[in-house]
């Protein structure tokens, strides 16, 4: 009896220090049950399965370093961008040219020199004496960038030619005035050109410009500058006027001096009305 009696104290103790432990332990974790695995048959094929690519990334461009001559990382891309657009390459357009040849303006039928004076005449008063002729030629060579060619351009006037509506004054000019016998052309030559709105392509529509050169009336040459204003068609024709005055004494000329004739102004106006053509040179 005594002996059960120790096996049942024993077991006593036995189950408190169990429960003593476990609670000092904490919870026992309860294992999650991993689902079985399944095997899923991968049906047989003739036809093999080849195997995937890998794709390699391309190598990144190495930028050379910037010199002190050539672009920096910014200016290498700027320049890329640019170069992956199609680009039209500028094309200078001549001034007043075709083919960048240039061009020539040709004195032609119609144009009409004529100079003019104020004057007081002993009956009539003032008056405009205005003496014309149609006995003008010439040409002025441009090239392509506009720019008048000395040498090609020349404008000549037969100065005995010149008429009024007075024969006493005509007769006047050409013997004291011009001294026609000895000097019979009045000369322009062209050395310059001042375009008031530069011509894009060939001459085309109303322009304003200046046109300075030598002028050369009997043994005396004088640089002037004519204003001009003239029309270009698109068929070549030109027409418009030129004017430029100057006095008696520029040119070393005397004043007309008849009976009739009380004063003269000292201005001479000398005006071209020109008609023409345009051509390629």
């Amino acid at each position: 009896m005594a002996v059960c009696n120790r096996r049942v104290e024993f077991a006593l103790i036995l189950i408190v220090i169990i429960v003593v432990a476990a609670a000092c332990a904490g919870p026992v974790a309860t294992p999650t049950p991993t689902p079985p695995a399944t095997n899923t048959p991968i049906p047989a094929t003739d036809t093999p399965v080849p195997p995937t690519a890998t794709a390699t990334p391309a190598p990144m461009p190495t930028l050379a370093p910037a010199s002190p001559s050539s672009p920096g990382p910014a200016a290498a891309t700027a320049t890329a961008t640019t170069a992956a657009v199609p680009t039209v390459a500028a094309t200078a357009t001549p001034a007043a040219g075709a083919g960048g040849r240039g061009t020539v303006f040709t004195i032609g039928e119609g144009s009409v020199a004529r100079y003019k004076v104020e004057e007081v005449l002993a009956r009539t008063g003032f008056k405009v004496a205005t003496g014309e002729t149609a006995a003008v030629s010439g040409s002025i060579a441009l090239d392509a960038e506009g720019n008048v060619i000395a040498g090609d351009s020349r404008i000549a006037v037969q100065a005995a030619t010149l008429r009024t509506d007075s024969d006493r004054r005509d007769g006047y000019v050409r013997n004291r005035t011009l001294e026609t016998d000895t000097y019979p052309e009045v000369v322009f030559v062209p050395t310059g050109i001042s375009w008031q709105t530069p011509p894009a392509g060939e001459l085309r529509g109303m322009q304003e410009f200046s046109i300075a050169g030598d002028l050369t009336v009997k043994d005396q040459t004088r640089a002037v500058v004519w204003e001009v204003t003239a029309e270009f068609g698109a068929d070549g024709a030109a027409r418009g006027q030129a004017s430029v005055e100057f006095t008696f004494a520029d040119f070393d000329m005397d004043k007309p001096k008849v009976a009739v004739v009380l004063s003269v102004e000292d201005t001479i106006r000398l005006e071209l009305d020109f008609a023409g053509t345009v051509a390629p040179r």
